[in-house]
């Protein structure tokens, strides 16, 4: 998640991590929390800002006296509302700026949430403050007095400031050991695995309205071929794998690159095509090398004319050539800025037109073709969901905008 995220801007994640390393010193002084909750809450801190990755945001943000905060704080809610394992404390982030003066007024809010939104805000502006503008904390405990019982709640500034906790709030985050430990050493179930993984990928799909179900789609039509094709059940799971990982660097791709209404210039395609190499990066060792490679040999051809290896066919495994058609059909039958989806008979002229050209696998092209009505309608079920919770993230974004700006 961090590699990932890094490339969108490393300011923002390294905030996020030295506001989570906070909160989980607030969590502990609190003893109120067990060693699960407080790997949950501080995950959820060092993903506080992603909605910044949809707006512009970033550099407005990390700056103490922040105005327009909302956006972000809007979108990362309904973010995590709709894509991550933290959907319960989703509004948390949604509250994060928001003083205690009001926050103690909502009474549909519980006393929970109230307190995680109030020490997710004092460390967020703790790390601003001292990291970002480099203050002394000495006076920073002075602004907290100051907005004691206004901005935060009177006893967590008691709780932070209070005699002897100087070190509370050492800016340690990316050396401590034990911190590191919360995050990671708890074993999470294989669902969460599955959770937080699908949570990165929409990060990306969600750059770009024209890639909402871009991944997912690859996805469906690379299992639907290898069922297909006689794929075993091992060798199906490494594709899929593959597929929901295969552009997992675009990431790393400006949003004005990604949305281009048209063809791209020679300059942009070049930066386009780093997506790969940027997928190796975040992938590092944490994959199987079956899985990294399906992911990363996506555009790959037969006759050697693809990327970024110019690899051939006696380079490419079934699995790999899989998802290369997937992907290829997936990115027609999708919409972009520059086009409409094509219909079923632009598809196949095109995929029967590469398969000549031998740059796509022959028994995959023909497999698509046979049950080409099949395939897609599994995926359009498959991706319906997805579908379905990018409206209502549009939808709630406009409902909790009306009521935020009354706040």
């Amino acid at each position: 998640m961090r590699r990932s995220c890094n490339y969108v801007d490393p300011r923002l994640m390294n905030h996020g991590y030295r506001t989570s390393y906070l909160v989980s010193k607030i969590l502990k002084k609190t003893g109120k929390y067990s060693a699960v909750q407080m790997r949950d809450i501080c995950i959820l801190a060092m993903l506080h800002d992603i909605g910044a990755y949809k707006t512009e945001e970033i550099s407005r943000m990390l700056e103490f006296e922040t105005e327009n905060v909302w956006e972000h704080s809007n979108y990362g809610y309904l973010f995590i509302k709709y894509f991550s394992p933290l959907a319960r404390l989703a509004p948390v982030v949604l509250l994060h700026h928001t003083s205690w003066k009001q926050l103690k007024e909502m009474g549909n809010v519980s006393e929970e949430i109230k307190t995680l939104a109030q020490i997710l805000n004092i460390a967020d502006r703790t790390d601003v403050y001292m990291e970002e503008e480099g203050h002394r904390w000495e006076d920073f405990t002075v602004l907290l007095r100051q907005e004691s019982g206004n901005k935060f709640a009177p006893w967590l500034v008691e709780l932070v400031t209070e005699a002897g906790t100087e070190g509370l709030l050492e800016k340690r985050a990316l050396e401590d050991e034990k911190f590191k430990n919360l995050l990671g050493s708890l074993p999470f179930t294989k669902e969460e695995v599955k959770n937080y993984l699908k949570m990165v990928i929409c990060t990306i799909d969600f750059r770009s309205r024209h890639t909402v179900t871009h991944t997912m789609t690859t996805t469906s039509i690379s299992y639907e071929l290898a069922l297909r094709m006689g794929m075993s059940e091992r060798e199906i799971t490494s594709i899929v794998r593959g597929a929901l990982l295969h552009d997992l660097g675009k990431i790393g791709i400006p949003v004005e690159i990604l949305e281009y209404p048209g063809r791209l210039s020679p300059q942009a395609m070049h930066i386009m095509r780093t997506h790969v190499n940027i997928t190796e990066e975040i992938l590092g060792t944490d994959v199987d090398e079956t899985t990294k490679r399906i992911a990363l040999r996506h555009h790959e051809k037969l006759d050697g004319s693809g990327y970024p290896g110019k690899l051939t066919g006696r380079d490419l495994t079934k699995g790999e050539r899989i998802v290369a058609v997937a992907d290829i059909v997936s990115a027609l039958t999708g919409t972009r800025s520059y086009k409409d989806a094509y219909p079923k008979e632009k598809v196949v002229s095109i995929i029967e037109g590469m398969r000549r050209e031998n740059t796509i696998d022959a028994e995959c092209v023909s497999c698509m073709v046979a049950d080409y009505e099949g395939i897609m309608e599994h995926t359009l079920q498959r991706c319906q969901p997805i579908l379905d919770a990018y409206y209502n993230i549009k939808r709630e974004y406009l409902e909790n905008d009306k009521i935020i700006k009354n706040l």
